[in-house]
């Protein structure tokens, strides 16, 4: 169903497809060459190149009724966090006003509210991954520095400062205008799915046909509904401990994008994909599930993140708040939005 929708997320963000790659045995990155990118060897913007002027014409004639939906989901002090990340928001003196100024006139003054966050500022709840998050690190391997890699072969032991990276920062990104498409996995199922699950091809092309929407196109925004989110989405309203419980469940895991969906959408050359689970890949840490991944036992981490950021440019978005265009049947979209221009940051909000 195709629907003229404007699809927002937050105003408040990965890897480029080199032509003919191919993942070598093992997916081992020091076997194949991924750099320099299509792009050019300076390339720090990535898959966002894919999003022509033509592109963009094209994205604005989706547009049909003019309806929005903001794909964020709130920022507050019971939202879910991976471990070592902070998220914290405080009204500077008690709650009171932070400015009183003066005011013409008996009895008034004008009076301003601040407030101070202390968080991650691209990795916690709705984020967006630029090229300077995810890297592989290598080790001892002949022909090869030391370090770790990011986007277009660039060493975070060349780039890295205590005030921001050097390459691949948040201020590189630009900006998406483009076609967006939902693939709702809640409507295909039926309920959300269960921690763990693979979203696997037959899945992919079965919500294609039945949303009756093409496949992913160059520059595309791709956007998977799990129904994941909805654990936490209002953590702000309830009872503290309630709100501790649905992140702990939250944080177990999640049903997510496999490998061979990910390889795909790198060959459609895609300029994002986004996911309402905190991850993108899926992930049972329980170990009681029908998929189960401990944490100790998981060989080879975030299988996406690697080849779609790393090697190739295409953005990840997290968190995303996909149940309005997904109850709406807002199947395909223009999607704008832009990062933060953050310089040196790894993300967005």
């Amino acid at each position: 169903m195709k629907l003229g929708w404007m699809g927002i997320a937050p105003v408040c963000i990965a890897a480029v497809m080199v032509a003919g790659m191919a993942h070598a045995a093992g997916n081992n990155p020091v076997e194949e060459k991924w750099w320099p990118s299509e792009f050019g060897k300076n390339d720090e913007a990535g898959a966002t190149n894919y999003i022509t002027p033509e592109k963009r014409l094209e994205a604005a004639k989706l547009v049909k009724t003019g309806r929005v939906a903001t794909l964020g989901m709130p920022y507050h002090n019971t939202t879910p966090l991976f471990p070592g990340r902070v998220l914290s928001m405080t009204i500077p003196g008690a709650g009171g006003p932070t400015h009183n100024l003066s005011w013409k006139g008996e009895g008034f003054r004008q009076t301003f509210m601040d407030e101070i966050m202390t968080a991650n500022i691209g990795q916690v709840g709705t984020q967006f991954d630029s090229l300077g998050h995810p890297m592989i690190m290598i080790r001892g391997k002949a022909g090869w520095k030391d370090g770790n890699y990011l986007y277009n072969g660039v060493r975070l032991e060349d780039v890295g400062t205590p005030y921001g990276l050097k390459r691949n920062g948040t201020e590189k990104v630009g900006s998406f205008f483009t076609r967006g498409i939902l693939i709702d996995m809640v409507a295909l199922k039926g309920k959300r799915l269960p921690i763990g699950y693979p979203i696997t091809m037959d899945d992919f092309k079965a919500a294609l046909a039945a949303q009756g929407i093409e496949d992913a196109k160059k520059g595309d925004v791709v956007l998977f509904r799990t129904g994941w989110n909805d654990l936490w989405r209002n953590n702000h309203k309830l009872p503290t401990t309630t709100a501790q419980a649905n992140n702990t469940k939250f944080n177990a895991g999640g049903p997510g994008i496999s490998p061979e969906v990910c390889d795909h959408l790198a060959k459609r050359k895609i300029a994002m994909l986004g996911a309402d689970n905190w991850g993108i890949e899926p992930y049972d840490f329980t170990g009681k599930g029908k998929w189960p991944t401990p944490f100790a036992k998981v060989e080879s981490w975030a299988y996406c993140h690697m080849n779609l950021s790393v090697r190739r440019g295409i953005y990840l978005f997290e968190n995303l708040d996909l149940k309005q265009i997904g109850e709406d049947k807002a199947y395909e979209f223009l999607f704008s939005w832009a990062p933060l221009k953050l310089v040196g940051a790894t993300g967005s909000p």
